[in-house]
C-alpha cells in the first residue's frame, strides 16, 4: 500500500510541475515594509507552529498589513484544538484529492490571492502545501530549501546541521526580507 501511494505522490508532484510551469502570475519583489498583503501556510501537525504563526499574524497586523492564513491539519480532531478565526483557515490531510492536492473549500480562494508576499512557515516537504505554494498566484513566494522546491521564489538555504522549527525559520525569513529594501 505505502508503495501504491508512493507512486500516485510522485505522478502527483510531476502533474503539479508541469502545471506549475502553464501558470501566468504577476512577479515583484516586496519585503515585509512594502508588502501590504501576506500569506501565510504552516503547519498545525504540531502546537509551537500554530502559536509561532498567530503572533506572526498578530504582528502583521499591528504593522497595518492585511494577512490571511492557511493551516494545515492531520484530520478533522485536531480542528478542535485550532480554532479558526478571521483570515485563518485549515485543511486537513485526510481530505486530499486522488494526486494528494488539498480539496477543502478554502484552499482555491486562498491560492487564487494576489498577496505582496506568501510565506510558507513549513519546515518539511509536504505535497499539499507544495500545491498551495505552487499554485499560488502571489507576487513574491517565499520558502526554506525544501526538496524539489521549484514553487518558491525566494528560497532560504540552512544547511543539513541546523534543526528548523517553524519559529526559528519565521525569525530567518523576517531577517531576511527585512535586510531587503526597495531602491
Amino acid at each position: 500500500m505505502k508503495f501504491l501511494l508512493k507512486i500516485r505522490q510522485n505522478l502527483g508532484f510531476s502533474l503539479l510541475k508541469s502545471k506549475v510551469k502553464k501558470l501566468k502570475r504577476e512577479k515583484a519583489f516586496n519585503n515585509l515594509e512594502t508588502a501590504s498583503t501576506v500569506g501565510l501556510l504552516f503547519d498545525s501537525s504540531q502546537q509551537i507552529n500554530y502559536i509561532a504563526a498567530a503572533n506572526f499574524i498578530n504582528e502583521l497586523r499591528d504593522n497595518g498589513k492585511i494577512v490571511e492564513a492557511l493551516g494545515m491539519v492531520l484530520n478533522q480532531d485536531m480542528l478542535r484544538y485550532f480554532p479558526e478565526r478571521d483570515g485563518l483557515k485549515f485543511f486537513r490531510l485526510d481530505d486530499l484529492n486522488f494526486w494528494g492536492y488539498p480539496k477543502a473549500p478554502c484552499v482555491a480562494p486562498f491560492i487564487n490571492k494576489k498577496f505582496d508576499v506568501l510565506i510558507n512557515l513549513c519546515v518539511e516537504e509536504n505535497l499539499s502545501v507544495d500545491y498551495v505554494m505552487g499554485m499560488s498566484m502571489s507576487k513574491l513566494k517565499v520558502s526554506m530549501d525544501l526538496k524539489d522546491n521549484d514553487f518558491a521564489d525566494f528560497i532560504l538555504h540552512f544547511g543539513t546541521a541546523v534543526k528548523l522549527d517553524s519559529e526559528l525559520l519565521l525569525k530567518k525569513i523576517k531577517d531576511y526580507l527585512s535586510a531587503f529594501r526597495r531602491g
